[in-house]
Parts: structure tokens; sequence; C-alpha cells
């Protein structure tokens, strides 16, 4: 088995997810004929005002599924063909609203997926870790949109829990002051006013011995508290391949005042994308599926 399919095998299973979806388009018709095919949300990456856009997720109906098997390459060519099609334009989705449009270029194949350039039309400044959604979907992400950097009193606040989580999970005092942050975005997912925070931090040791937490946090008095942790320590192979989870954005996908959480985790020379939902008062995640492996 190559590393590609090793990777497929371990780590993405994918899952799914019961939802009911509103009604799509302008037309009791347009809405029907949109239902039965299913709206796709897309993971948009940009730099200098250029950006790639991958297929993510299809909502049909009351599940979530994959756009395209990553073994079914006439599958993934018209897929691109006709969601990737040049001249085509998508709601960007940022902090879970409409926040743009993006437009497409041209589309290429990877290893097992199809990828597509775009060149956002949007305010949001987006580049390095702050990334972005967008969607076929006429009716999702129509509540504003709600994200920002944390101010410093919340950066604080949220060290000060991620320190905490760290040395819960028995990780040396000598580590903990050199927890790096590479993400910490504060978001609206309820719609209520007060602010989330979703963060990702690692820490590596001189032996490389790796530790990475994902975050989902909210405000307690002067303090914060985790709503979701997934906390992960592991020796990295020898070629470093990494498994930490990085936020990507958050989308209402079923109409239930809650954002779901999309995310991306780094795998064997290969990424996935995940996605986290509130259930019954916890997080869990709920769909997982290829990025690219090669």
């Amino acid at each position: 088995m190559n590393r590609s399919r090793l990777l497929l095998a371990l780590l993405l299973i994918s899952a799914f997810l019961t939802v009911s979806v509103p009604g799509e388009g302008k037309s009791a018709g347009q809405a029907a004929a949109q239902s039965r095919k299913g709206v796709v949300v897309f993971a948009v990456s940009a730099e200098s005002g250029e950006g790639t856009m991958d297929a993510v997720v299809v909502v049909d109906g009351k599940q979530l599924r994959a756009p395209f098997s990553d073994e079914n390459k006439a599958a993934q060519k018209k897929f691109a063909l006709e969601y990737f099609a040049a001249g085509r334009t998508y709601r960007l989705i940022f902090g879970g609203g409409e926040a743009g449009s993006v437009k497409l270029k041209k589309w290429s194949e990877g290893c097992n997926s199809v990828h597509a350039e775009v060149t956002p039309s949007t305010s949001v400044r987006l580049g390095g870790e702050v990334k972005a959604l967008a969607t076929s979907s006429t009716s999702l992400g129509k509540r504003a949109s709600a994200r920002r950097a944390p101010t410093d009193a919340e950066r604080a606040a949220a060290m000060a829990l991620v320190k905490n989580i760290y040395s819960e999970n028995r990780t040396p005092a000598s580590l903990i002051n050199s927890i790096k942050v590479t993400n910490l975005t504060a978001t609206d997912l309820d719609g209520d006013g007060e602010y989330e925070f979703i963060g990702s931090f690692t820490s590596a040791a001189k032996n490389k011995f790796e530790r990475d937490l994902f975050l989902i946090a909210r405000a307690q008095g002067a303090g914060m508290r985790a709503d979701f942790a997934k906390f992960q320590a592991y020796q990295p192979p020898p070629e470093e391949f990494l498994s930490n989870i990085d936020f990507v954005d958050q989308l209402d996908l079923d109409g239930d005042g809650m954002g779901e959480v999309f995310a991306t985790q780094a795998g064997f020379d290969a990424y996935a994308y995940l996605i986290f939902k509130k259930v019954g008062g916890r997080w869990r995640q709920v769909y997982q599926t290829i990025g690219d492996a090669c």
C-alpha cells in the first residue's frame, strides 16, 4: 500500500451528518432542482488577491457527502467541468456570513483531487491562516459576517486556558512557555452577539515530539473555558509530517442557528477537511473528506 492509500485508510474515513437544509433558489422549481442536486461548500485560500479553492462538502437534503471519490478521476473531471468552469462565481462566506464573491479562473488536477484558481472580490484580508468558505447556495450564510482578531485581553485569556490544557496533558513545564499560536480567531458561531474563540496551537520538544491543540472556547468572566479541545501528542515520522488541525471558517449548514466549524487536518504527505458540529450541547466531528494526498 503506498503512502496515499495508507493515509486514506487511516485518516480519511468519511463520516455523515443528518441535517435539514433551508430551501434553495428564488422559486419553488429552482429550490426543488437544487435541493435534489445538493449545494456545494468550498474552502478558499488567498494571497495577494489571488486564491485557490477546494470542494469540501455537498449538502444534500439531510446528508453531508463528499463531492467526489478520490479514486474516480472521471467523476472529479465531471465535477470540475461543472463547478470549476471559468467565469463562474460563488458567494464568499467569512465568519458565517456573506462577504463578497469568488470568480473561477481555471482548474487543475491534483494527486487525488481537483483544485480551482479563483479571484476573490472582498474587503476581507485573506492570507496565511486566514481563510474563508464559498458556496453555490443562495440561502446559506445569510446572517451578518462576524469574525475578527481577538483583543489583547482575549488573547491573554485564551493563552492562559491553552497553557492549562497543555499542563493537564503532561506537557513538561519547560515547554509551556514555548507554545506557538498557529491561529486564533474570534467568531460568533450562534449569532447571539457574543464571540467564540477558535485556535490552533503547537509545541515541539528538542526531540521533535509534537503536541498540537485545536480549541473552541468561550469567555467566562475574565477568563475562558473550553467547549472543545482536541489535544494530540505524537512523534512525527522521519518525513516530519504532522497531523495538526487548523480552522478554515464557519457556516450554519442546517439552519439550527449554530455554525458548523470547518477545519483542515494535515497528514502523511496530504491533508483532509473536517467539519465539527455542536450536537446535544457538545462539539463533535461529523464529517471528513480528502483535500489531496500525494
